[in-house]
This record gives structure tokens, C-alpha cells and sequence, in this order.
């Protein structure tokens, strides 16, 4: 049985055609900033990967289902609910999912501290489309068991 699919960001209703590849494995996109967040959709979509679309932390948690293979692309300073705070909410589940933390102001601060075991890298914005994917492909690769690819 295939998981359920994630609530894009503007609505209640199943991803886009496409959301889904046949290994299951989806970036599960979080920011509030709906330009950015249609703009990296659009971007890894095009690039091949399926794609859940989210503009809140809870909108995210709510759709999630535990088990549900991928990646998570979350701004680090959601309103509603912080990367951070994300991350251990998912943990307290027992989830571990593979996340890239984008933030305007990492090179400001240090990285957040008191994350949950898995893998987790940072992202300065603004950033390109093949750095994001680069770190997909690694952050991916290390959840699988694999080593990335060049």
C-alpha cells in the first residue's frame, strides 16, 4: 500500500499529479513565504522529485504520516512552529527524518542547537537550486545507508 500523500500548502487536497516516485520518496517542503515555497517546488519538481508543500510547521505535522519516506526542506524560522521545535516533535514520535534547515540569518547565529539525532544540515538563503539539491542528494543518501554521488 502507498503512503498517503501530503497536503500541499494552499489547500486540503492531494499533491499534484507526479507527487510520488515509485521508490516513495518525497521532499517534504516547509516555509511560509509562499514565493520561496512555489519557487523550490516548481525547481525540484522539475528536477525529478516529488514534492509536499507546506506554509506551516502544524500543517505539516497534521499531514504527515509516520513512516513516510523522504526529505525535510524547512525554513528555520516558521511562525507557527520553529525547525527545531519541528524536528523534536517528530522525534518525541520516534520519526527520524532527514532535514536541510534554511535560514536568512545562519550566518548571524550559530545553528540550533538541541536537535534530535538524524541527519540535519543548514542552508544560508538565498541559495541555488543545485546547492539544495546537492544536499538532497546527501541528506538522502546518508538515510538509505548509501554514500552520496558525486
Amino acid at each position: 500500500m502507498s503512503p498517503k500523500r501530503a497536503a500541499p500548502a494552499d489547500a486540503a487536497q492531494p499533491s499534484p499529479k507526479g507527487a510520488w516516485q515509485s521508490d516513495g520518496t518525497t521532499i517534504f517542503l516547509v516555509d511560509e513565504d509562499d514565493a520561496v515555497r512555489d519557487a523550490l517546488a516548481m525547481s525540484l519538481q522539475a528536477a525529478g522529485h516529488p514534492v509536499a508543500a507546506f506554509n506551516s510547521g502544524r500543517q505539516f505535522l497534521a499531514a504527515y504520516q509516520p513512516g513516510d519516506p523522504g526529505c525535510l526542506v524547512v525554513d528555520m524560522d516558521l511562525s507557527d512552529l520553529g525547525a527545531a521545535e519541528l524536528l523534536r516533535t517528530l522525534a518525541a514520535s520516534q520519526v527520524v527524518l532527514p532535514a536541510i534547515i534554511t535560514s536568512r540569518r545562519l550566518k548571524r547565529r550559530a545553528p540550533v542547537g538541541g536537535l534530535p539525532p538524524g541527519w540535519t544540515l543548514f542552508l544560508d538563503k538565498p541559495f541555488g537550486i543545485d546547492e539544495l539539491l546537492r544536499l538532497i542528494r546527501i541528506v538522502l543518501a546518508s538515510n538509505s545507508g548509501n554514500r552520496p554521488g558525486s
